[in-house]
């Protein structure tokens, strides 16, 4: 029987392997379906800690109703809001412009000065006491 295997020209049969299943990607697909914004690159990925939970429904809820994932409506939302704060800057401040303080000093001299003036008209009879001859 060792004859007829080592004096055989014929290869050995090798039994093929059974087909395989495709195999099946798991987790995160690649990129957001159906968003060319999104990214999938591990530098863009970020990740904000500490946002309440109303804010992040409030988040959810406006990104679905533009039909965006979150992370593009949050990249939208603030690219928007600095370019409003932006312009706003660039329109310079909507405050009236007001006048220096006046100097303390010379407030306190002419209020000394009319309080001296008002005593010194006190001090002076008037029409009726010229009149009458008295002084009040």
């Amino acid at each position: 029987m060792s004859q007829d295997l080592a004096g055989s020209s014929e290869p050995a049969a090798v039994e093929a392997p059974a087909p395989s299943r495709p195999r099946r990607r798991r987790g995160r697909p690649s990129r957001a379906r159906g968003h060319p914004n999104s990214s999938d690159d591990a530098s863009a990925r970020w990740t904000i800690r500490g946002v309440p939970a109303p804010v992040r429904d409030m988040a959810l809820k406006a990104a679905t109703a533009r039909g965006m994932t979150v992370g593009d409506w949050v990249a939208e939302a603030i690219v928007a809001l600095a370019r409003s704060a932006e312009r706003l800057a660039a329109a310079g401040p909507k405050l009236p412009t007001v006048d220096a303080p006046p100097d303390l000093g010379q407030v306190l001299r002419s209020l000394d000065e009319r309080l001296s003036r008002l005593e010194e008209q006190r001090q002076r009879p008037g029409f009726f006491g010229r009149l009458f001859g008295r002084r009040s």
